[in-house]
């Protein structure tokens, strides 16, 4: 298939197999006081290991969440029947700094433009994430669009991701599910990833 351009703006390029799309700007509400307790409660996590939190919403709602350090994500022990019972969608990050880059671990969940960069550029190493959506019948999410273009948008607005990464998800369930995440020069955020043909053919419509 070669390079092309929809009226969805939806790019994809031959040569990285890859395909992507634009993400919606999602509404960001401050995390009401009990929910985000009792959330915290379900994930085993202290007051102080949780920095910020904040209500995403680009169609799918997300509790993010971003926590002290990679260490305190990893050891996370969910218990999914009391989010199922919350009712809430919870997207964890962690972002951890150094002399020359930023990393985030996580754990999360879906959505994506291909960017033409993923054929060009050389991407920094992977960061992190986590999705856990009990309350939709999935403990954990091994590669999730919608989670991803949330959290870019929250954590790059506020200087805590760079413009441009390599989000890896699902590695706590066994998958090396990749996500590519960029912010262009207007500000829009792209999400996209490689992907495999696994049937090919035409239709007349």
């Amino acid at each position: 298939m070669p390079s092309c351009r929809s009226a969805a703006s939806v790019w994809c390029a031959s040569a990285a197999r890859a395909i992507g799309w634009p993400s919606p700007r999602p509404l960001q509400r401050s995390t009401p006081a009990a929910l985000l307790a009792a959330v915290a409660g379900a994930l085993g996590l202290k007051a102080q290991q949780v920095l910020a939190a904040q209500v995403l919403d680009n169609g799918p709602v997300w509790l993010g969440l971003l926590l002290d350090s990679p260490d305190t994500v990893l050891a996370l022990e969910p218990d999914h029947a009391a989010l199922k019972t919350l009712g809430q969608k919870v997207g964890i990050a962690s972002v951890k700094r150094s002399q020359d880059a930023i990393q985030l671990i996580a754990r999360s969940s879906r959505e994506a433009r291909p960017l033409p960069a993923m054929t060009r550029r050389r991407w920094r190493n992977p960061t992190w994430w986590c999705a856990f959506a009990a309350p939709v019948g999935v403990n954990e999410d091994p590669v999730t669009g919608s989670l991803n273009a949330s959290l870019a948008q929250w954590l790059i607005a506020e200087g805590h991701l760079p413009e441009r990464y390599l989000a890896g998800q699902g590695a706590c369930l066994g998958r090396a599910g990749r996500v590519h995440i960029e912010r262009d020069a207007s500000g829009q955020v792209w999400v996209g990833g490689e992907s495999v043909t696994c049937i090919t053919g035409t239709v007349t419509l």
